[in-house]
């Protein structure tokens, strides 16, 4: 997924696996790093949603008589809770104007259209500043699941044997049944050192069956590059953080620097993360304005996003690796350079997370999201829900584990990446 964020009229574009990665995975879609609004004076009172959320119909900011209509009806019930209720100390007035927002941004039936409260925006928020507290595993709601999209590299949920496509169906023996995305962030996530379960359903495995992970510090690492065997440069691109753009260009210098014949670049297992880093580290193998992809909204407005420089890697030959843990970003990235011939594509059908979300802090932190378009590749290929399909198709054992540090011998798709480099 990619998001828009806005604030006071500051508009950056990012992605998401993830996917919309919670806060115990990559979230890079936050955008923390643009900005806040100002502070809220006070908790909100029922009229502060109310006026706004009935107004935009009106040029003069009166709600429409239409619409006060419309939302008398919630606030018959908020009075009626209010005066019935038997236990007065437990009505929160608070708790009831976040769950009135949340139950009206949960009925458009959006996964990725998500309310949260501040709490939970500043937990996302959190993950950008590089280091987070969780368990490190990229998840997204497929199906109104919530599915694995990959473990991080070298996290306690790689290591407990996390794998894409797994379901978690329970945490901590909570149901999941029913959930958003966003209501599983303060299940899983929590202080380094102390231990969560999940219930998980494998693909191809009858019953589910739990996973217990201790929880520790992640730290997020972009990119890894190295050369292999027969002088084939190898860059793995876990996730387009801020810094990739900058890291694949000093990466693809050095592994030419060294005379790299071709070039694997591995977006397995790579939830998303930044458009505009996604869009920088694509322009190393193209010419300067090379379409990377279209934005088209929902009312037919396209928007088209080239490559500014770059170009350092645009006459060897490029292999992407790709699996069903590349998402959003990744999706970009690989459509990208095989829609503009650069790149052919190996391994296995990608995640197909392919919508645009704007994201608004309110006035009290609280953070909404909507859904406002979809992004297509360069050939005007849809990716939502369909995902890339690989040039060649190349399965990994259901023991493989990926990783920046594999032998091509225990990594039959990088060996495949390889013997196609090599003209094999």
């Amino acid at each position: 997924m990619y998001v828009q964020r806005s604030f006071r009229g500051l508009t950056n574009i990012l992605t998401t696996s993830v996917v919309v990665s919670l806060v115990f995975t990559m979230t890079f879609v936050s955008g923390y790093l643009f900005g806040r609004a100002e502070p809220a004076g006070g908790p909100l009172s029922f009229l502060d949603i109310l006026q706004p959320a009935t107004a935009r119909a009106s040029q003069d900011g009166v709600p429409t008589s239409d619409e006060q209509l419309r939302f008398r009806v919630l606030w018959e019930a908020w009075q009626i809770v209010e005066r019935d209720f038997y236990d007065k100390s437990q009505v929160d007035h608070q708790k009831l104007i976040y769950g009135a927002i949340k139950g009206m941004v949960d009925a458009v039936g959006d996964p990725y259209t998500v309310y949260q409260t501040p709490s939970q925006r500043e937990l996302n928020d959190t993950d950008l500043r590089g280091a987070f507290d969780g368990i490190g595993i990229q998840v997204d709601m497929k199906e109104n699941r919530l599915t694995v999209v990959a473990p991080i590299e070298g996290s306690p949920a790689e290591a407990a044997g996390f794998r894409p496509g797994d379901v978690v169906l329970a945490v901590d023996g909570k149901s999941l049944s029913g959930t958003t995305l966003n209501d599983t962030v303060g299940l899983i996530r929590g202080q380094r050192g102390t231990p969560v379960t999940l219930t998980v359903l494998r693909p191809g495995t009858a019953d589910p069956f739990p996973i217990t992970v201790v929880r520790a510090e992640i730290k997020l690492k972009s990119v890894r590059v190295r050369m292999l065997d027969d002088q084939v440069g190898y860059l793995r691109i876990s996730s387009f953080s801020g810094s990739t753009g900058t890291e694949m260009a000093n990466g693809v210098k050095d592994l030419l620097g060294q005379q790299a014949r071709g070039l694997i670049v591995d977006l397995r297992d790579n939830p998303g993360g930044y458009v505009s880093t996604s869009v920088e580290a694509s322009a190393q193998f193209v010419d300067p304005g090379t379409v990377v992809l279209y934005q088209k909204s929902g009312n037919g407005d396209v928007k088209t996003y080239r490559t500014e420089g770059g170009g350092t890697a645009s006459q060897v030959p490029v292999v992407v690796l790709i699996n069903k843990g590349s998402a959003s970003a990744s999706e970009i990235m690989a459509g990208a350079l095989r829609d503009n011939g650069r790149a052919i594509l190996v391994g296995e059908q990608t995640f197909g997370k392919g919508t645009v979300q704007n994201v608004h802090e309110l006035s009290d932190k609280s953070g909404l999201r909507v859904t406002t378009a979809q992004w297509l590749t360069p050939a005007e290929r849809p990716i939502q829900g369909v995902g890339l399909l690989p040039d060649r198709v190349v399965e990994m054992p259901a023991t493989a584990t990926i990783s920046s540090e594999a032998s091509r011998a225990d990594d039959p798709q990088l060996d495949a990446a390889v013997r196609h480099i090599l003209g094999g």
